[in-house]
């Protein structure tokens, strides 16, 4: 057992994926900064992950198993917050790579500034993206300091950077994020935003820097990326009425992080459940998504999300409950 102090801890949940897990062990295996420890959560996978994650645990002490019953990717990142023994964390996808210099940039940034976040660029990958494609180290200075989290993350991380939600461009000091954990019911999906939301309450300052660190996979296997399905409607069930409980109940809210979560998440419904399911034009999700706000209809938690609706959405939403799909397709460009 290393009782040796970590920098890093990487934490990358699994389930089923021998297509693309080597790879991204190999990328962080091959980093050009060496002191991390590697958590690989399998999440009950069935194919032949497993045998890969033991290929690297028997071969290079930095790599950790924790095998778990499938419980979703939420639950997988909770069990290695939980395990993780560095200074800072990292969490990774596995099916993404990074490039050599990512936790070298990422480290270094944020301890030149003493930053509790350090955050660089992401960029799509294809399916047969391969190890040797990754972009090479450069020297690149341009970085910006930010000392307030609340504001700053949402009105500067913008244009190429606007995808401020994905965890895996971030390094985060781990005693900042301590207490944080993923919302285990959302098992694929939309988990990322409330994390994010937490971290950067927590946070004093982070540091946006040039570099492209996580390269994201665009991949069979990606709930989220892999067109329009039941994940992305069910998770509202749970998302609605957490924000409602966590964020516009508490008397004690810092007002812009309660804008700014509502203005976030209350988009996000009306574009998956309502504008989402009528482009796709399948009547299966278009009922599921009635149904769900059948639920809702009337509470205070809707009541809020509704609130940062536009006049045109809500006349949308209106024609959506009245089952009025057909309508709906027609005026889709507008929706």
């Amino acid at each position: 057992m290393n009782l040796e102090p970590i920098t890093i801890s990487v934490i990358i949940p699994i389930y089923n994926d021998e297509l693309y897990l080597r790879d991204a062990l190999l990328a962080i295996q091959q980093q050009t900064f060496a002191d991390f420890e590697c958590i690989c959560v399998n999440d009950g996978s069935m194919d032949k992950s497993e045998d890969i994650i033991d290929e690297f645990v028997l071969n290079d002490s930095r790599f950790l198993k924790i095998n778990r019953a499938n419980g979703g990717v939420s639950a997988a990142r909770n069990s290695g917050l939980e395990s993780a023994k560095g200074e800072y964390v990292f969490m990774m996808d596995h099916d993404d790579l990074i490039p050599n210099y990512t936790l070298k940039k990422l480290l270094n940034t944020a301890k030149n500034h003493n930053a509790d976040m350090a955050r660089g660029r992401m960029m799509m990958i294809a399916e047969d993206f391969k190890l040797e494609q990754l972009p090479l180290e450069i020297e690149n200075k341009k970085q910006k300091y930010f000392d307030n989290p609340i504001t700053d993350f949402y009105r500067h991380i913008r244009g190429k950077n606007k995808t401020w939600c994905y965890i895996w461009q971030c390094l985060f000091k781990r005693s900042v994020i301590a207490d944080i954990r993923f919302i285990e019911t959302l098992r694929a999906g939309g988990e990322d935003n409330l994390f994010m939301f937490e971290a950067i309450s927590s946070i004093k300052n982070f540091v946006q820097i040039n570099d492209i660190v996580a390269c994201h996979r665009f991949s069979k296997i990606s709930v989220t990326l892999n067109g329009f399905n039941m994940f992305l409607v069910n998770m509202f069930e749970t998302i609605i009425p957490y924000i409602y409980t966590k964020y516009a109940l508490d008397k004690n809210v810092d007002k812009r992080l309660l804008w700014w979560v509502y203005r976030k998440e209350s988009y996000a419904v009306y574009r998956i459940l309502v504008r989402n399911t009528i482009r796709i034009n399948d009547i299966k999700y278009q009922r599921k998504s009635r149904e769900l706000f059948l639920k809702f209809i009337g509470t205070p938690e809707l009541k809020e999300v509704m609130k940062n609706w536009s006049f045109r959405q809500k006349i949308f939403f209106r024609l959506f409950m009245n089952e009025r799909f057909t309508l709906l397709s027609k005026l889709k460009k507008i929706m």
